[in-house]
């Protein structure tokens, strides 16, 4: 996927995602920030597109780093981010949700980086829908590729469990850290 793909479908997930933990929360008697979709949805294009820093690093990372492209990279921007803000007082509300809509951009393109990445998937979309289908099925079949570090036969497992870490770690936030703190 290149970057346009990454943050056309993390909008979509987002969104989706969005109105799926609306209805969680609303079940479960918690009170979502209303009016502030729009700056979630540009904090879902930050951890959408994230992950692809490594290409201004890419002779010391590589492209898809077994850093950039796991939860080390992205816990660690949320810690180095939120500790300060914390201890220095200047916390809101609204940075848990951040936090958690960050965590879940990186995840969306974790899973986006299963689809092939030689060809804009929207491009060939927009030319030949079954194409572009037939594309995607063919890319999620093979292995992502050059995951550096991890052998080709993990690399998918590898981009499944750190996105799936990802979603565990802000569902755990949620129900346990982030009440635990007050927060």
């Amino acid at each position: 996927m290149n970057g346009w793909d990454h943050l056309f479908l993390t909008t979509i997930i987002f969104i989706v995602s969005w109105l799926i933990l609306g209805w969680i929360a609303t079940f479960l008697g918690w009170i979502l920030p209303a009016g502030l979709s729009f700056l979630f949805i540009l904090v879902a294009w930050v951890g959408g597109i994230f992950p692809d820093f490594d290409l201004h690093w890419k002779p010391i990372l590589g492209h898809r780093s077994i850093v950039t492209h796991s939860v080390f990279a992205p816990l660690l921007i949320v810690i180095l981010f939120s500790v300060p803000t914390y201890f220095l007082g200047w916390w809101t509300p609204v940075d848990r949700y951040v936090i958690a809509v960050f965590l879940l951009g990186c995840t969306c393109h974790f899973f986006l980086d299963l689809a092939p990445s030689s060809r804009s998937v929207l491009n060939r979309w927009m030319k030949n829908p079954l194409e572009a289908v037939a594309y995607i099925e063919k890319g999620i079949k093979a292995p992502p590729g050059n995951i550096t570090y991890v052998p080709k036969k993990f690399e998918k497992g590898w981009l499944i469990g750190n996105g799936l870490a990802l979603v565990a770690i802000v569902i755990l936030a949620f129900l346990f850290i982030f009440p635990a703190l007050g927060l």
